[in-house]
Parts: C-alpha cells; structure tokens; sequence
C-alpha cells in the first residue's frame, strides 16, 4: 500500500494551518561535518546575548539527574551537571572537567585528573570524591541507566583531590563514552545519606548555567556561571519557558517570541522556515530511532514467525519516505543505522503481503470475520492496540499507516493516543524494564543510538544489561552471543564481529520495526544569537552554543 498521497496532504494542510494562522510570518560515530539548509539569515561573529527564550517541550521537573524524565530533560541537564568527558560536534569523546585520561591495556583501569578552577554552584569546589560518591550513589538508585554505569565499576580510588582511577569489573572499551561522558557529577554534600535522591528539591550541579528558578509546568530560568571553569557562557540568561504543543513552538519560533526549541521541526515546516529573515535551520544526520516496538510477550507475538508476518506487513520503507521525504535514514531488521561501521548490509525490511499472509495461515490464523479480520486460537479477532504520545503528529501517523497496513493481511489495530506519562507508564513504567510492560504495540523513540553498546541495551534480556528492552525481547541465541563475548570484548575489531552476529539474529527474529532514524531538523533566531553550534545527533541547545570561541 503506498501512503504518501494521502498522508502528506494530511500533513501539509496542518502546516498550512501553522502559517497561515501567522500571516506575514509565514509541527546521541565521527562524521562529515553538518550541512545546513539555507535561509536568510546571514553569518557574522558570534556576538554575546544578554537573554534568551527558548521553548523546552517537556516539563522535566527540576532537571537533577535523578528527577528529569525524558531526552528533552538530557538537553537542559546537560547545561547544568557536567561530565568528566563528553561527546563533541563530530560525536568524538573529548575530556571536559579533566585534562585527559588513560586507560589501561585491557580496558579496565581509566585514571584522569579533574582541572583546576572547578566549583558547584553552591560554591563547595569539586573534588575527587564527589567524583567518586556520584558513581557509587547511582549503584542502588532509581535510575537504571546510571546504575548501570555504577554497576561495571569494582572500586574508585581518590590518591588525592583531583585524580581519580576507575577499575573496572570487566574489561570494557566502551566505558568512556557509555560511562565517563554520561554520568553527571553531583555535590556529595547535597546528596549524601539521602536515600531517595527525588527528594532532592535542588539542582545543584558545576555546568555553565545554574537552575535559579522552577515553576512547575511554567518555566525554567537559568543564568550563567561567569566564573564557569572553560569561560563564561556567551549568554547570561536562558528563559526556558514549558511548551508541549509543537503549533505553538513552531509558531513561537516564527514570530521571534523564542530564539529556539529543545525540539526538532517536521519536515512540511523546513521551507517556511528557510523563507524567513533572520532564521536558520539546522539538517544533521539523526540518530534517534523511531520505531514500533512490539510486546514480545504478548501470546501471538511470543512467536518469531508472528513477529516476522509483521515486518512484511507493515511497509516500512514507505511509511519512512511519506512521513519523512529525504530528511530521514530508513530503518533496517538489525535496528543499527545502515551507515554505522558495524551494521550488516542486506538487512533491508521487504513489504509482501502475500508472505505476511502465508505465515499467518502457517500459525493457524486463517478464519475471518466479514470484516476480513483473522480469528485468533481463542476465537477472538485478531486485534491490537498502538499506543502513542497524543502530541506527536508523526508518531501518531505511523500508528495510523500501520493499521491500514495490517487491515490488509486481516490483522485489526487501533490507534490509542495518550498523554506521554500515561503512555510510558504502560511501556516503560518507571523507566525500569524489569518492571514489565502492559502494551500490545506503541510507536517510540531512543535520544540516541551511536554508541556501539545500544543494540546490547535495547535486545539483552538479562535487565542489567538490557536497560532499554522496552520490548520484553528473550532470544536464547542473543542472550548466549552476549554471554559469551560482551564482557571479554577488548578490541573495536571483536566489538564489532559480535554486532554483526547480533544484527543477523534480530533481523531474523524481529522484535521491533525501527522505522527511521529521522534528520534532526532545528531552527535558531540568528537575529537574537548566532553563535548556535549544530553537530551530529546534537541538539542545538547545548554546551558548545555557548561557549565562547
């Protein structure tokens, strides 16, 4: 079934709606470096702002690491706690609060020392064993993906009050970027003998710009650190007032009420942007997979051959290229983006209905209604639910897109749109996967997935490892490929060789569609500020903004 005529209209005559209820102003690998889509405004020297507005999407409550709730959260985290290293414009692992570092051999001892000049925004300067309590804090916590990081490290050990040494349980190549460039320094004395660490209503970092004010689904204020340890931020204040409807970002953006968004436009949007003075819109390689996940638990999808008449159903390459055009990556069988060193050529999703069909008559599913939906072995029509987040046109499209699909090899869906809380309760609740999940199908999306360990977070079924299997995925053949090399992995070279091994059994195996990696798409008022820096899978609003040159 192609969708494109029918879909785009659908999408431009909202985006029409946008402009014209706006008349006269018009919805995480090293890399080339980012294009930019043309538009009038021009380039000059960076020159300081003393304020900006830019519209977060998302109340994030107070942006701590262990209170944020989503990737827009990471966005404004990031400019409030900083890491010991950090990922640059061109997703290279740069040191940040350290001179530089060391690592051993066989991966399992990284030593480091802090730079001078460095201080929390309470004043208390920032030691080694802040450095140290921050990863041992994490290792019982609420957050999984921090505990995690905590969980791979067998001791610290502080020989002095700015260097650290980091031994590891097992050998690990990937901790800099999966574990130093990600676990945010927190103040030891603010968190110190606090057991639930939500109950921490400050937040207290050593970033470039401090949270002086919060008010709850209103606003963010942050100002900037002038004694900030790399140089002033060339900005003094960030306004950050909650936006969640994309319209009103959008259209925020248009008339110069905001400079920027934490958000990403849609692709229909792009060339009213580009025709407006003074606006400058960003197109870098995106890295955020959207994707459908099915709840490999649920009794049909328990069965790979199930699970396999899906991904012929469902037209994967179509549905990328009607929502998206030329500003996406089309997904693959082995969920990696098809450009990364380590992904599997051939893996491409093939639309057949007739196969879709055939499989479905192998399980058994072959009396219908009059509707021509398939019974069940129950005796109950096939039918599913696709949950997604009530503010997201595209995802919400998606869903759409794969109900006709599905209609079509007699398997009924329906579309449940949700707030984004209620939504991630019922697939992710409380952001552990080990706490199950109560969904049939949902449309979703990963802040980023090029770090070489994502393929592992999102299929292992052992929790402690598998921290984003949202989809209850259990492969006998996975989990042992992971048993036996994840932790002996010493080279990129073996890094490597096990992915591709991996890659081959989720495409066989299907337990989710990766739909697109989508271009990120950002605007920025160059008018208020033009020292933007854009990178690959970086969002506009970050440390490099601001900093000086």
């Amino acid at each position: 079934m192609k969708h494109s005529a029918k879909i785009a209209a659908a999408l431009l005559a909202g985006t029409m709606a946008v402009s014209l209820g706006l008349t006269g102003c018009g919805e995480q690998s090293a890399g080339t470096e980012p294009s930019q889509v043309t538009s009038q405004a021009t380039q000059q020297s960076t020159t300081k702002a003393d304020s900006l507005t830019i519209a977060i999407t998302n109340d994030e409550n107070t942006l701590a690491p262990y209170t944020y709730v989503s990737g827009t959260g990471l966005v404004a985290n990031r400019l409030i706690y900083d890491t010991l290293l950090t990922i640059d414009k061109d997703n290279n692992i740069i040191p940040w609060m350290v001179d530089d570092y060391t690592v051993s051999d066989d991966s399992k001892v990284y030593t480091m020392k802090l730079l001078d000049g460095q201080k929390f925004h309470n004043g208390n300067p920032v030691t080694a064993e802040d450095v140290k309590f921050s990863f041992e804090y994490a290792a019982d916590k609420n957050v999984a993906g921090l505990r995690k990081i905590a969980d791979k490290v067998e001791k610290i050990e502080t020989p002095d009050e700015q260097t650290i040494i980091f031994t590891l349980k097992n050998t690990d190549i990937n901790f800099a970027r999966d574990g130093l460039a990600v676990m945010r320094i927190i103040n030891k004395d603010v968190y110190d003998g606090v057991t639930d660490p939500t109950t921490v209503k400050e937040s207290i970092g050593s970033g470039m710009y401090k949270l002086v004010e919060y008010k709850t689904g209103e606003y963010y204020k942050l100002e900037a650190v002038e004694d900030y340890f790399r140089g002033a931020p060339q900005v003094s204040k960030i306004n950050m007032p909650i936006v969640t409807d994309a319209t009103a970002v959008q259209q925020g953006i248009l008339s110069g009420e905001f400079a920027a968004s934490t958000s990403t436009i849609s692709v229909e949007v792009v060339d009213t942007f580009k025709n407006t003075p003074n606006l400058e819109v960003y197109s870098n390689d995106g890295y955020a997979p959207t994707i459908l996940n099915f709840n490999n638990g649920e009794e049909a999808m328990q069965d790979v051959k199930f699970r396999q008449a899906l991904s012929y159903a469902i037209d994967v390459n179509d549905i990328c290229k009607t929502l998206y055009g030329d500003y996406a990556t089309v997904g693959t069988k082995g969920l990696i983006r098809s450009d990364m060193d380590y992904s599997v050529s051939g893996l491409e999703y093939v639309h057949d209905v007739e196969k879709a069909a055939q499989l479905l008559d192998e399980l058994g599913y072959t009396e219908k209604n009059g509707d021509g939906y398939r019974f069940d072995k129950n005796g109950k029509v096939l039918d599913f639910d696709i949950l997604t987040y009530s503010g997201n046109t595209i995802r919400a499209r998606i869903a759409e897109l794969a109900v006709e699909d599905l209609k079509e090899v007699g398997i009924k869906a329906t579309v449940k749109s949700m707030e984004m809380d209620t939504v991630d309760a019922y697939v992710w609740p409380d952001f552990e996967v080990s706490k199950g999940r109560d969904y049939d199908m949902s449309t979703w999306g990963w802040s980023s997935s090029n770090t070489p360990t994502f393929l592992v977070s999102l299929c292992s079924s052992d929790y402690s490892i598998g921290t984003y299997n949202v989809m209850g995925y259990k492969s006998d053949n996975f989990d042992q490929i992971v048993t036996d090399q994840y932790s002996k992995v010493t080279s990129m070279d073996q890094m490597t060789s096990m992915l591709k091994e991996l890659q081959t059994v989720v495409a066989d195996e299907i337990p989710c569609l990766v739909i697109a990696y989508p271009d990120s798409l950002q605007v920025c008022n160059t008018q208020q500020y033009n020292g933007w820096e854009s990178g690959k899978g970086l969002n506009i609003v970050n440390v490099f903004s601001f900093l000086a040159e």
